[in-house]
Parts: structure tokens; sequence; C-alpha cells
């Protein structure tokens, strides 16, 4: 198997129908697939094969999704890197990852010159848009090896072709090994769940680099043989004007990206009723801002859930939903999927609806593990199921609640406090625009919770203010006990709170 006959697929239903559509430029189905055709044989003779790596240090754009998919063709896997990172964090996935062919962008020479040297398995460099000393111009490979082709590697269900790094919001990023089987389970799951077809359009507003950009929507929309708008970064006027002109009927974003549209002063000036389907993740999602953006729009935002490289849980699209929920485990919504969830506790026991424990999964679409990290691995993935760190809780007609994190509990005058519940409280006052709840040292108590707020433009609510908000709908040791104001709080590309810069604790090396 080789989840790139995806490609082949689409270009022999539809060759003239567009397939990405980019800054004022349309890729269609054909176009694709020759245009991969062509740089694989560029990467082929670059020395790629099967078992390599190929970099992508780039921002959104057309030449991504080639290289990714041309180094796929090959039996190779992709390693998309963060293109915020430092120096320090770029070598250390380089190193970590080692891509023999990284392909980037002119913005980013200067710190990949700056780690070039002690990356000793990066062999060739690839410019997407300008001709430099010593690297090889993208389009000039593409023009070289036009027309050219070489055999689509037959791949073992097991083999890797994403290697996705985690945000690193508790320790070094991991990469996270995605295989041909996970992907092929992960998007026929997905399209089954919300009945997608070549007639739909995703906006990919995201960045490709995280996998929740990569996976849902961009993956999805070539798995069904949709076209795609995809947008270089975020930008909420852009994401409405395209989303009107394309009559796209898939949106998915971070929370933060929601916060962005409920605030945009124009938004009734778009009619974006084309869209169907509003999906949400990569961090809770407060309940308020789900209200307020449907309240607005009359569309039903869908909360999932998933880690890097996958999804385990979501609302149905139709029918019952539960606001502030995760869903059900994508097996209960339709019977052909294989996909378990279990809340157990510390001995592994199921705990009963209602109770808190941790939240576990198997299932086909599950990766296989993290890159050259066997001990995480053993003790992430344990008997068949992959053990999350998220803590939640299931009622009692199956949909499942998110409390926190394990690593996030908070534990004061030895009682068990989760931040979201207090983060939710604190959303719902009309000051606050975001927050971040976190336990800090106290002598006495053991950890006191305190809660960073940004407020929203134009209000002055005081630290007591909120104090008191909080003690008014929560037991009073759920209480903040300390409130600081941010103009932001600090957060990874997928809208993750980096809650270790708040408590000036060092992260984990997990």
């Amino acid at each position: 198997m080789n989840i790139s006959e995806w490609l082949v697929r689409n270009a022999a239903r539809d060759p003239a129908g567009p397939a990405i559509h980019f800054e004022g430029r349309t890729i269609t189905h054909g176009e694709l697939a020759s245009r991969v055709e062509a740089f694989a044989s560029a990467l082929a003779a670059l020395g790629v094969g099967p078992g390599d790596r190929v970099g992508l240090f780039l921002a959104n754009c057309p030449e991504f999704l080639i290289a990714r998919w041309a180094a796929i063709r090959l039996g190779a896997a992709a390693a998309p890197m963060n293109v915020m990172f430092q120096a320090r964090e770029a070598q250390y996935v380089l190193n970590n990852a080692a891509p023999r062919v990284l392909v980037t962008e002119s913005s980013q020479l200067p710190l990949v010159e700056q780690v070039w040297p002690d990356c000793p398995h990066l062999a060739h460099l690839v410019v997407t848009d300008a001709a430099i000393h010593g690297a090889h111009s993208f389009a000039t490979l593409e023009r070289e090896h036009a027309g050219r082709s070489v055999p689509m590697h037959d791949c073992g269900p097991d083999d890797v072709c994403d290697l996705y790094y985690t945000s690193g919001t508790t320790g070094r990023p991991k990469g996270v090994m995605c295989s041909h089987f996970n992907f092929e389970s992960l998007l026929r799951y997905e399209q089954l769940i919300w009945n997608m077809g070549p007639s739909d359009h995703t906006i990919v507003a995201l960045p490709l680099f995280h996998a929740k950009g990569l996976i849902i929507p961009c993956l999805l929309a070539t798995y069904v043989g949709c076209p795609q708008t995809l947008l270089r970064r975020w930008d909420t006027r852009a994401v409405l004007e395209l989303i009107e002109r394309n009559k796209v009927t898939f949106f998915a974003g971070v929370p933060t990206m929601y916060a962005y549209l409920n605030a945009f002063e124009d938004f009734e000036r778009y009619d974006i009723g084309s869209l169907r389907i509003c999906r949400v993740g990569g961090a809770p999602m407060p309940v308020e801002m789900q209200r307020v953006f449907e309240r607005r729009t009359g569309a039903a935002i869908i909360e999932g859930w998933g880690c890097t490289g996958w999804t385990g849980t979501s609302n149905p699209l139709d029918g019952d939903r539960a606001i502030g929920s995760i869903g059900k485990a994508l097996g209960e919504l339709d019977p052909s999927i294989r996909c378990e969830i279990r809340i157990v506790d510390d001995a592994g026991a199921d705990v009963a609806p209602g109770g808190e424990g941790e939240v576990v999964i198997r299932g086909d679409q599950i990766p296989k593990g993290f890159w050259r990290m066997p001990n995480k691995t053993a003790s992430d993935y344990r008997a068949g199921w992959f053990h999350t760190g998220d803590i939640g809780r299931r009622d009692e007609r199956g949909f499942i609640f998110l409390v926190g994190r394990k690593d996030d509990l908070i534990i004061t005058a030895g009682f068990n406090v989760y931040p979201r519940e207090v983060e939710e409280v604190l959303y719902a006052h009309p000051s606050v625009d975001d927050v971040a709840v976190v336990g800090v040292p106290d002598g006495d108590r053991g950890q006191s919770i305190k809660a960073f707020v940004v407020r929203k433009p134009g209000t002055d609510a005081s630290e007591a203010a909120l104090i008191e908000h909080c003690r008014s709908q929560l037991a009073k040791y759920k209480a903040p006990r300390a409130v600081e104001f941010l103009d932001a709080l600090p957060k990874t590309a997928s809208g993750k709170v980096q809650r270790f810069l708040l408590t000036g604790t060092p992260p984990g090396r997990g």
C-alpha cells in the first residue's frame, strides 16, 4: 500500500478538477499528481529512498504538499518542522529525524545555515523561492524532472509516512510515527462520520507543519477528492473572504481562531452559509466561546479529540450533541470503525460512568509510537492501549468530558483541582478574554491556585473581582488565591498553553 495512491485516484477521476487553491492560483488534480511524480524523481536523484526522511521547514504553500507526497511516493517519510523554531529547537529535530534532504524557504536560510554544520545526516538543501549558491532550486528540480516518474514504492502497513513532532508542552518535541495504515484508517473514518465527498471544499488555515493542519482538513480533502483552499498563514479577513468566495463547506481550527472570528468587527458582512462542518481541536474549547460563535453564525461547532497524528472522538454531525464534550468514541458513532476508548483508574480498572480517570484508546488510526524513544513508547503504549495522559469522565449517554491533563493536576490542601474547571468559570466572566490556571508552590497548602488572565479590551476587572466570581460558583478551595494579568498567554502553534512558562518550572523530558 501507499497513500500517495490517493493522488493518482483523484487525477484519474477528475484530472481537470481543482485540487488546491492558493493565492489566486489553482492546481488541478492532474497537475498535482504530475508535479508530485516529477519531484519524487528529483528526490530519488538526490539519493532519497525507502526508509529515509525528507525535512519540510516552510510555511503553508503547494510546495510543502508536493514535497511531502513525493517523499511518501518513494517510501520515505516526511518530517515537518515548526517554522517558529529557533536554532536550538531546529537542530534538535534535524538531528533526531536525520533527514537526507531539507526543503525550506529563503526566510529560514539564516537559521538553516547556522545549524547545518552540526547536522551530519543532512546532505541536500532545496529552497522553494530563491536561487541560492550551494542549494537546489525547487523550481529547477521540477523543471528538470518534468515528465519523469519513479515507481510508487509498495509500503508495508506499518511503514512510516509522516514523522510529526509534538508541540513540546512537556519537554522536547517527540516524533510521532504515523504509518500508511494509520492514515488510510483515520481518513476513512473521517469520511464516514462527516459524509464527505468530491463536492465538498475545505479551507486549510492551520499550519501544515502541525498534524491538526495537515490531517484535517488537508489530507481529508485529498482522500475524498475535493478541493482545498490553502492559506499561507492565518488572516481573519482572508479566511472569511475565501469561505464566501469558494463556498467552503468544511472549516477546522483551534479555539484561538474561533476567538479571532468572534471578535472580528465585520463578521456579519460575509456570507459563510456554505459551511456545514466546523471542527475544533488542538486545545479545549471554552463553552462560552462556542456559544458565541454558534449564536452569530447558526453553524454548529463539532468538538473532537485526539493527539498528534490521530483523532479518537467526535460529537456526531447530526443528532444529539453535548456542548463542552469531546463527543463519543469513533467506534460508537459508526460500528464499522475500529476504535475503543476506556476511562481507567491508576490500576488500569474501568471507572464507572461519572467517575474520573485517564482516557486510554486503541484503534487502527493510532500511531505506532515515538521515533527513537523506545522507553517512552513502552510507557505510553501498554497492552495494546495508548495512555493519553488526559483525565476525563463519561456520562450515561457515552459522551466524554475532559477534565484536564494528568500532569496539570493541582493538589491544594489535599484537594485535587483540574485547571479546566476553574478556567471555564473565568471564561464566563464578561471581562475575561483568555485564561490559564496553574498550581504554584505554597508552603502551607502544597500548591495554591493562580490564574493568568488576558482581559478583553476596554474592561478592567480586578483581581479581587475575579476571585470572588470564582468563589461564588466553585468550592472555595478551587478558587484562585492570586490573579496575574497578561497581554497574551504563551502558546504553541496549535493553541496549547505552555503552562511551564507560567509556573517557571522546567518541562519534563518525557
